[in-house]
């Protein structure tokens, strides 16, 4: 079976366009936002926390909100 690879941008708008996430796309996530600026983010069951602590925001309106800030 061949697999090709996707973008990141290929792969935040497969993840704004769906309700689930997996550890891939968690371990991805916490990547994205630790090299754009926001070091202590940590990114655990499908939930994102820039600061590390604070107000949660699920990964998928995460990567619809880099996706709208991209453009």
């Amino acid at each position: 079976m061949e697999t090709k690879e996707k973008t990141v941008k290929q792969w935040l708008g497969d993840l704004a366009s769906t309700n689930t996430s997996t550890e891939y796309d968690e371990r991805m996530m916490q990547n994205l936002t630790r090299r754009c600026g926001f070091p202590k983010s940590i990114v655990t069951c499908g939930i994102v926390y820039l600061e590390g602590y604070g107000d949660p925001l699920p990964i998928n309106t995460m990567a619809s909100e880099i996706l709208k800030r991209q453009s």
